[in-house]
């Protein structure tokens, strides 16, 4: 890149700071997820109970189709039994009389087995739509707390907004101060590296990802005449203009 020392020390200082106000715009984004607190753990605890209330009267309509099946058969049986009955007072013989006893006899024991299976059917619907009378009254309180959040929320949202405005107004002003080359090597390496693009040197240690740099890596960077990347992590090194004459002092003095 073709860049005068000038435009190149403006551009990475404004950078610089515009890594700062991104940090911050971040972090703003963040706590308007989770404003206030309670807030965005009320809506995941909705969340779960209304999955929950789904899967309870799927189950529910399952039992409760399973319970009108064993009532169906109840009745049924119960018409068979006097069938039995009647067939029993008929009989002719004793051959007769030992089949229409045994079928009697079967017809009563199915009957009692459906009665008892009805029964359980029924005390289990009716749990079901007590857990789903619960889950639906949980539901109801949630939706009390949120609009006693609601007001908070709406509050402090503003006051995010407002302070987010002004921040983006300081990038946009950064930006502007930004050379296009320089603003586009920059974008490249934060979306990479998930947020900086541009670390200061401290010493001979990029604080970017604090490995070693070469010593001619910082004589090049003290001269301010190209864009000088961490060759282990490629962000845009910076150096701050005190540690350029305290450096250079220090080897004035080791020279003497």
């Amino acid at each position: 890149m073709d860049i005068s020392p000038e435009v190149l020390k403006r551009s990475i200082e404004s950078l610089f700071r515009l890594q700062e106000i991104d940090a911050q715009l971040f972090q703003l984004n963040l706590e308007e997820k989770t404003i206030p607190p309670e807030y965005s753990e009320i809506q995941d605890k909705m969340a779960e109970t209304l999955k929950a209330i789904k899967s309870i009267e799927r189950s529910l309509r399952d039992v409760d189709r399973e319970r009108r099946g064993f009532e169906l058969r109840v009745l049924t049986l119960q018409e068979d039994l006097k069938k039995a009955e009647a067939k029993r007072r008929d009989v002719r013989n004793t051959k007769e009389e030992f089949a229409a006893s045994k079928e009697h006899e079967n017809f009563q024991k199915k009957l009692v087995e459906t009665k008892k299976a009805l029964t359980e059917k029924t005390e289990l619907t009716t749990q079901k739509s007590q857990q789903l009378e619960e889950k639906q009254k949980a539901v109801k309180e949630f939706e009390e707390k949120f609009q006693g959040l609601d007001e908070t929320r709406k509050s402090r949202m503003a006051t995010l907004q407002a302070e987010k405005d002004k921040l983006i107004a300081q990038r946009e002003a950064h930006i502007s101060q930004v050379d296009e080359q320089i603003f586009s090597l920059y974008e490249r390496v934060q979306r990479i590296r998930k947020g900086n693009g541009v670390a200061l040197v401290q010493g001979l240690v990029c604080s970017g990802c604090h490995v070693s740099i070469p010593p001619h890596t910082r004589s090049r960077l003290e001269k301010m005449e190209e864009i000088i990347t961490c060759p282990s992590c490629s962000r845009i090194l910076y150096l701050h203009s005190e540690e350029i004459i305290e450096h250079k002092s220090f080897a004035s003095t080791s020279a003497l």
